[in-house]
């Protein structure tokens, strides 16, 4: 009786190590066929993506693809400031030609952050926390969307909006 009772407790304890090992980030990890998962993005039609020719975004290739400090160095070749939110970007996976939009386990948007402005003819590294925001990536091809704005006249708050994109692959 005995042994029946520690082989009960130790399959227990098994059960319960097992359940504490799996993480909340384990969505993105663990997809196949992301058109069961996720929403084909909004983004889709690449005519909605990177219309600017005077603001680019790349992955900066100082560092390697660490995805707790993953950086892109931004380009303002314009003469005009554009603003932006340094923690807000959405993450996308290619499947079959395809783009999907990621689902977020934590929201950027949530801490009380202020714009930043990126001067004309300014370059600035951004780095970003992707595995925060979006847990482990499998291996696979990606793209950051970040959005930019550009003031016409702040008082009206008449601005247009403009999404930029930056491809990565995790091997």
């Amino acid at each position: 009786m005995k042994k029946l009772i520690c082989l009960f407790i130790a399959s227990l304890l098994l059960v319960c190590i097992v359940g504490c090992n799996q993480t909340e980030d384990s969505d993105n990890q663990s997809v196949t066929d992301y058109s069961e998962e996720y929403e084909v993005s909004p983004y889709g039609n690449e005519e909605e993506l990177d219309t600017l020719t005077d603001l680019k975004i790349s992955l900066s290739t100082e560092n390697g693809l660490d995805l707790k400090k993953l950086s892109f160095l931004i380009e303002n070749m314009a003469d005009k400031e554009y603003r932006y939110s340094p923690n807000y970007f959405e993450i996308e996976a290619e499947q079959s030609g395809i783009w999907y939009s990621l689902k977020q386990i934590d929201d950027p948007t949530k801490n009380k952050e202020t714009d930043c402005i990126i001067k004309p003819n300014e370059r600035l590294t951004l780095e970003t926390d992707v595995k925060s925001f979006y847990g482990e990536l499998p291996a696979g091809h990606y793209r950051l969307i970040k959005q930019f704005s550009f003031f016409e006249n702040e008082k009206d708050w008449d601005y247009d909006t403009y999404n930029l994109s930056c491809e990565f692959t995790i091997r």
